[in-house]
């Protein structure tokens, strides 16, 4: 759900100096932090990327994640801050490789069409962004970077460390990610994005034994029956169970746990507690190959019963770089919409 493309002349080259500085660059220290500097990759103007290895003590490792710094001074108060996230077989290049995120925000930032920013990138494996050491998954991707990265990014460069200040977005499998995180904890967001976003409806109570091939077989078609010329019903809209959920959701792949850890489960908890959520954005092409307009149109219905702001587009599209280097332009634009201006905002760090 990362689709691939080939990588230019340009991005040839830049790739080889990163692996040379790599392998010769020494480990720095940085605000009190150990972290390895990989020097700029990408540096075409406005703005810089440039890739570190940030300690987390969830996974016992450290994460690898590229951060967007604009070439200008940072405003007393900090930058405001987009956690941005990739898609299934990615990582933290994916946005720089193959969606020339840098490139944008430079043009973008430099015409005023939005106020400068810090653009993180983490590498969050094909975690589905939960976290599943307990079902014998990749980890516990999730509190690392909702806790170990934020708490790095904020100690180590000029950002904002107020809700009015922070986003999240990913596209696909970061699409659910990103909503995940914005349900989780909503106090510390302003706004979340999900770019064709791999979000589907919970199982059943009487689904939640079935064996794959069953669930796989209703996710095929229970979504849309057609009976007769004068029946035709729309059901829910249910994951297929397979190898794209890499173990996140246990081996073999576990309904109850899926729905515990599933954005509509999340979304209910917090509606039916009245929680202030942060303000959405969902687009999504109309010739998706996964059909994920499906969960994007039932989000989007969710929210909008129970009169909580969100917006959504069906784009001409599939699910692929050439979609979502378009549709990063619309949410960033959302996002500079969203942002809270430090005078009319608490201004007050999130509780965590």
């Amino acid at each position: 759900m990362d689709m691939q493309r080939p990588i230019n002349r340009h991005a040839l080259s830049t790739a080889s100096r990163y692996f040379w500085i790599k392998q010769h660059v020494s480990h720095l220290v940085a605000t009190s932090v150990l972290l390895t500097f990989a020097g700029p990759v990408w540096s075409d103007g406005a703005g810089d990327i440039t890739f570190y290895d940030v300690p987390s003590a969830a996974l016992r490792q450290t994460v690898r994640a590229g951060v967007y710094l604009p070439e200008r001074t940072a405003p007393k108060d900090g930058w405001s801050v987009l956690y941005l996230l990739h898609g299934l077989g990615g990582n933290e290049s994916s946005w720089a490789r193959l969606g020339d995120i840098d490139a944008t925000l430079d043009e973008m930032i430099a015409s005023g069409t939005i106020a400068p920013l810090v653009v993180v990138m983490p590498d969050g494996g094909n975690s589905w962004y939960v976290d599943s050491t307990q079902v014998g998954g990749p980890g516990d991707y999730q509190t690392a970077l909702t806790q170990d990265l934020p708490t790095w990014v904020e100690a180590t460069f000029p950002v904002r460390t107020d809700r009015g200040g922070r986003t999240v977005a990913g596209l696909s499998m970061g699409g659910y990610g990103a909503l995940r995180f914005a349900l989780l904890m909503p106090q510390r967001y302003v706004a979340v994005a999900a770019l064709s976003p791999a979000i589907w409806q919970n199982f059943g109570y009487d689904e939640l034994d079935l064996p794959p091939d069953q669930l796989t077989q209703l996710a095929k078609t229970d979504f849309f029956e057609r009976t007769d010329p004068t029946t035709i019903l729309g059901e829910r809209d249910l994951p297929p169970p397979g190898s794209h959920f890499a173990r996140a959701f246990g081996v073999p792949f576990n309904t109850r746990f899926f729905n515990t850890q599933n954005v509509f489960t999340l979304l209910e908890e917090q509606l039916s507690s009245g929680a202030d959520l942060p303000t959405s954005f969902l687009t999504v092409g109309d010739d998706d190959s996964h059909g994920l307009w499906r969960g994007a149109v039932a989000y989007y219905e969710t929210m909008l019963a129970s009169d909580r702001s969100t917006e959504l587009r069906i784009t001409d599209g599939d699910h692929q770089w050439s979609l979502w280097r378009t549709s990063i332009v619309d949410a960033l634009i959302f996002f500079d919409s969203q942002f809270v201006p430090l005078a009319s905002s608490s201004a007050r760090p999130d509780s965590r």
